[in-house]
C-alpha cells in the first residue's frame, strides 16, 4: 500500500502562547461556550477553538474581531498579556485537564480523596 504524504497545517502544532490564554479568559469571563461565542463574533468554532488553543496564527484583526465580540478594549487585553493586570489562574478548568488525563485506577483514587471533603 502506497503512502500518502499528510500535509503540514498550522492547526497540526499547538504553540500555546499568553494571547491565546487571554483570549480564552476573555470568553470564559462572559461565560460564554465555544459555540455561542463563535456565533456571536462571527467566526466558526474550529477557527475559535484553534485561536485559543495556539493552533493558528493570532493576527492582529483576528484579536481584535474576538475582543470586540466579548466586548473588550484592546487595552484590557494588552494589560492582560503584559501582566498589568493578573489574570486569575482557572483552577477549575486545569483540574479538569488534569482528570482527564489520569489512568482509572489514579482516578479512582482521586475520588476517594474528594468524597472525604
Amino acid at each position: 500500500m502506497k503512502r500518502v504524504n499528510k500535509k503540514n497545517r498550522r492547526s497540526d502544532t499547538k504553540i500555546m502562547t499568553k494571547e491565546a490564554a487571554v483570549l480564552k479568559y476573555l470568553r470564559e469571563s462572559r461565560k460564554l461556550s465555544l459555540r455561542k461565542a463563535a456565533s456571536v463574533i462571527g467566526l466558526s468554532e474550529a477557527k475559535l477553538n484553534h485561536a485559543e488553543n495556539g493552533r493558528c496564527d493570532l493576527i492582529p484583526s483576528l484579536i481584535l474581531k474576538i475582543i470586540s465580540g466579548y466586548k473588550y478594549s484592546y487595552e484590557d487585553f494588552i494589560n492582560l498579556v503584559r501582566g498589568n493586570k493578573e489574570m486569575p489562574s482557572n483552577t477549575y478548568a486545569e483540574c479538569v485537564e488534569i482528570l482527564k488525563r489520569l489512568d482509572k485506577v489514579k482516578l479512582k483514587t482521586v475520588k476517594a480523596i474528594l468524597e472525604s471533603f
